[in-house]
């Protein structure tokens, strides 16, 4: 298949890249080398966070302690000592080292008579039964801890959402890793195992792999040492007891504290009751769960683990529901324009969660009021950008526009977007990803049809925060040439990504999840289209970015992609299907449009089945710390809401009873998220919209918003003045209290069962732990060492030097648009439109390899105070003009000024600086001066061959139009000379000037 063998080089490129950026190799360096300034790193002398203390993990491993919950604020007691290990079950290191590691905790825990306690993860794949199998036999066959199998050591927890990885070993901090904690919960120690940095499992010597047995021994007691002689010290002020000396420090252990013993371990653990749940006798039949129409469902359990409840649809025969009337369109509405310009084939739409701070109160020479109105985002698919509309809906309400430089792949197509809108999280300020978004792209990465796909391609996460004091200098935006675009920047600004997955091809709908427990709040979900390639639907895709690489890197190392291989999800000629995540019911809302449905998944339930890295072998990275997993096993309503005509967008409503779900031809309907009755829809097909793309809610009025793909508009659904209205829930109370009584008395009474009406209990995966072939080149040199198609981010170099010169840009040609980002191109030959550049119409481009790249048409307008002089200066020249700047008719130039308030700079006819005669603008009417901003001038044939930039107290640049028209023609003569016709006396003159140009000025 050519894509894979077209993509292969890159995914061996990737683990080159995250060597080059972070620095890191396998040095214990804690905050990490280059991340000194980063408070997310737990390092020796810290405590632990008081949420990392308490927050509850399912412990997997003894199985005496299956089901029990683990808070390490169970081990802040007196002499405690608590050591934690940081593994990935597909790394070679970390499974050669996890038995050693087990073998040292058994014998430890025993010797210290349970002070002293031990806790992996089980993260990368697998189940702890697997996991614990294989460091319990390697510790064995290295001869541990006297040939006697660990089985209560180490206390092995279920850590699917990297909880602990990202609280305690925040990357890039190498592993295997340790970190030993005092029993105050304080990091006295943080280190790299033996085995960090070998390439497979067999390099890494059982030799090698024991000398962390000697190293952490050592480091454990002397912390535990330390706290027994306190112990004994205090136990001395306050009784006569026997001196105990530092070495009887054990038997101390045994006659001073009453400790845990190894056998009763688990009471200091949260455990269910333990019943026997084999019960056979099912409850009676419920009530309907609806009270009208369809009435729903009916339940009835049994307090059995394999099968606790069965549902069957309610049997009576009941009145139909009617149709009633919801808040948010009310007895009657009006469809009220919102934006009616500046949009190309929008998509999708979404209100960001914190006004302004994106925008600021300027930007590329522009001022915007942050403190006015909402802030609207909309994705359009055609321009491959994002629209915003600040100050939504009052007088100071303006758009613009902005895109990636590289938008042909990581906007190409941009078909959704969606904010992580959780406020208040509680997550750590350098990791929160809160205001960040990210876009779907309904595209095979075909590079805007130049290039045959090879189907890498998925979300773009963008981090939108250039205006806080932690974000400056971050780049979340910069100019054409890569330099930072925040604050009072004249400059045109441009995303620069944060991160990007590449596991959705011809994604077509993203969501956030609201979800409070990961460490970086950057989970999404999204609607991937390909799904196997087989033809038979796509799939439900779930990206959790974790730590986002940030602008300027091409790390993926740090992420986790599962695929719900069993929801399955279709697509029609629409481009757009919505997905929300309800944040109490964590129910993921999901448009099925070619099914003409709705699909609800509870996404906290499905189980880890197998890698998808056989199966679906186009990824982002083979580290083992990216997780490419399969899910089954997965509660889900395949129909929640069916008999709908191309559904496209979804929204909720802000109390969450609602849904909204659009059709595409023209209408918006209101369901009841409790029963997915329909409340009321609404026409909007009668007044010209029957193109609908996404839905959105205000987070202030709760009014609802919507783009329209074919009138290019942003659309409100206004029920201001109307009157307002409320329905009444077709949920049966009756069903509701019975449901309620029998999850509680199921969950409390089995142990370990959870109670859900969707869940399908015959559903059986097998947990199979990753094949650590797939990961063994993780540690090489990477690809780019020989191979001149890919290049690492270390600098410019040889290989990558002779990319510039590759002119095989054929659509099947061998080289791989791919490798040009990778490789530092923002301007080359192959790349699309303008050689992958964003100059202005007619403009060439100069690659800056890593940085950007400069355009021939742009000018940097400045005053040379020294001389009196306006000057222009050119990044693609590297040449500053003084006197005349040449110009070409047919090209669009871009002047961006920087002379501050006091020297405004217009363009005239004359190079006096005189605002009466300002050129009439097409954009802005009159045209006046700019003194921070861009001014866009568009030439062609008919424009006068001699302009002047002017400003006040400075000497005037000309501006000479080379195929542009005779001055005389337009009654124009050079100022300079005897015979000049006054531009004030010729009558026509200035209008006709006016109408010869096209001039656009950015105030």
């Amino acid at each position: 298949m050519i894509f894979l063998e077209q993509l292969l080089p890159l995914l061996w490129l990737l683990p080159t890249l995250t060597s080059a950026q972070n620095n890191v190799g396998c040095s214990a360096a804690c905050p990490p080398i280059g991340y000194e300034n980063d408070s997310s790193h737990l390092c020796p002398g810290s405590p632990v966070e008081e949420s990392a203390a308490t927050r509850l993990h399912d412990i997997c491993h003894p199985a005496v302690l299956s089901n029990a919950k683990l808070s390490f604020s169970r081990f802040k007691q007196p002499g405690h000592v608590t050591v934690i290990a940081n593994y990935y079950t597909g790394c070679a290191a970390g499974r050669r080292e996890s038995g050693v590691f087990a073998g040292i905790a058994q014998r430890i825990h025993d010797e210290t008579l349970g002070k002293v306690n031990f806790v992996t993860s089980l993260k990368g794949g697998g189940n702890c039964a697997q996991w614990a199998g294989i460091y319990q036999s390697d510790a064995l066959s290295m001869g541990l801890n006297n040939g006697k199998k660990p089985t209560t050591q180490p206390l092995t927890v279920s850590d699917t959402q990297y909880d602990l990885r990202d609280s305690f070993f925040t990357s890039p901090y190498p592993h295997p890793s340790y970190i030993i904690l005092d029993e105050n919960l304080v990091v006295t120690s943080k280190s790299v195992g033996p085995c960090c940095g070998y390439v497979s499992y067999y390099d890494c010597t059982d030799d090698v792999a024991l000398g962390l047995d000697e190293t952490l021994t050592k480091e454990i007691y002397a912390v535990y040492d330390r706290q027994i002689d306190s112990l004994v010290a205090e136990e001395e002020t306050t009784t006569t007891t026997t001196t105990t000396t530092a070495a009887a420090s054990m038997a101390a252990a045994d006659t001073t504290t009453t400790t845990t013993t190894p056998a009763t371990i688990s009471n200091i653990f949260d455990q269910p009751s333990t019943g026997t749940c084999q019960s056979t006798t099912w409850s009676d039949w419920s009530q309907c769960s609806k009270t009208c129409g369809d009435g729903g469902i009916q339940f009835r359990y049994a307090l059995n683990s394999e099968l606790p409840v069965d549902t069957r649809p309610c049997p009576l025969t009941l009145p139909a529901c009617p149709e009633q009337c919801v808040p948010e369109f009310g007895l009657s509405f009006e469809a009220k324009v919102i934006v009616s310009s500046g949009l190309d084939s929008p998509r999708d739409l979404a209100f960001h969660p914190t006004p302004g701070l994106h925008l600021g109160k300027r930007s590329e020479g522009r001022d915007f009021n942050p403190d006015e109105g909402e802030e609207l985002w909309v994705v359009n698919g055609n321009s491959h950008d994002v629209t915003i509309v600040a100050s939504l809906g009052t007088r100071a309400q303006q758009t613009i526009s902005r895109k990636d430089r590289g938008y042909y792949h990581y906007m190409n197509n941009v078909t959704a977007l969606s904010f992580n809108t959780v406020k208040g999280s509680g997550r750590n300020v350098d990791q929160d990803t809160f205001n960040y978004f990210a876009v779907c792209n309904d595209n095979l990465n075909d590079y805007l049809g130049s290039k045959e796909p090879n189907y890498f391609m998925g979300p773009t996460l963008y981090d939108t925060d250039t205006t806080s004091p932690n974000k400056a200098g971050k780049k979340n935006t910069v100019n054409r040439l890569g330099e930072d675009c925040s604050g009072d920047s004249a400059d045109q600004c441009f995303f620069l990504h944060a991160d990007m997955l590449h596991e959705s091809p011809a994604c077509i709908g993203i969501t956030h999840d609201p979800e409070v427990l990961t460490a970086y709040g950057a989970v999404y979900w999204a609607f991937d289209t390909t799904g196997d390639n087989s033809g038979n639907g796509g799939q439900l895709v779930m990206f959790d970015f974790q730590q986002p690489h940030g602008p300027g890197s091409m790390d993926h190392s740090i992420a986790s992609v599962r695929r719900y291989t069993e929801v399955k999800l279709f697509r029609d000629e629409n481009v757009h299907a919505g997905m929300v995540v309800h944040p109490d019911k964590r129910r993921l809302f999901i448009v099925n449009p070619g099914k003409g449905s709705i699909v609800a998944v509870d996404v906290d339930t499905g189980r880890y089945s197998r890698t998808a890295r056989e199966e679906y072998p186009i990824f982002s990275n083979r580290l083992p710390s990216f997780e490419y997993s399969i899910y089954e096993c997965v509660d889900q309503e395949e129909v929640f809401v069916g008999g709908l005509k191309n559904p496209s967008g979804l929204a909720l409503s802000l109390d969450g009873s609602r849904l909204f779900v659009a059709e595409s031809g023209g209408r918006i309907l209101a369901y009841e998220v409790e029963t997915g009755a329909l409340l009321q829809s609404i026409d909007l097909a009668s007044q010209g919209y029957t193109s609908i793309g996404g839905l959105t809610v205000s987070p202030e009025t709760g009014n609802i918003y919507f783009v329209d793909m074919n009138t290019n508009q942003v659309v409100m659904v206004d029920r201001a003045g109307f009157t307002f209205c409320t329905y009444q829930s077709v949920a049966n109370p009756g069903f509701q209290t019975a449901l309620a009584a029998a999850k509680a008395q199921v969950e409390s009474e089995c142990a370990g069962v959870s109670f859900s009406l969707t869940r399908d209990y015959t559903c059986q995966v097998d947990g199979t732990i990753p094949n650590g072939t797939l990961f063994e080149q993780v540690h090489t040199d990477g690809y780019a060492s020989d191979n001149p198609d890919v290049q690492s981010m270390a600098g410019m170099d040889a290989a990558a030097a002779l990319l510039a010169n590759r002119t095989d840009c054929e659509y099947d040609g061998d080289l791989n648009f791919d490798a040009l980002l990778l490789g530092g191109y923002y301007c080359h030959v192959c790349l699309p439109r303008n050689d992958g550049s964003s100059c202005d119409a007619g403009g060439s481009c100069s690659n800056v390899q890593w940085e950007g790249f400069t355009c021939d048409n742009e000018f940097f307008i400045n005053i040379d105070e020294s001389k009196g002089i306006l000057v222009a200066s050119s990044h693609y020249f590297d040449k500053t003009y003084d006197s005349e700047l040449e110009l070409v008719a047919g090209v669009t130039y871009r002047f961006t000024v920087s002379t501050g308030a006091a020297n405004p700079v217009l363009i005239s006819a004359m190079p006096d600086y005189l605002p009466v005669l300002t050129i009439a603008s097409r954009s802005i009417e009159p045209s006046d001066a700019v003194s921070n901003g861009p001014i866009l001038l568009k030439t062609d044939s008919s424009t006068p061959e001699v302009l002047y930039l002017t400003s006040p107290g400075a000497a005037a640049l000309k501006l000479t139009i080379n195929g542009g028209a005779d001055a005389s023609a337009w009654g124009l003569r050079d100022p300079t000379t005897s015979s000049a016709t006054s531009f004030f006396s010729a009558t026509t003159t200035a209008p006709l000037v006016c109408a010869a140009l096209t001039l656009v000025s950015f105030l």
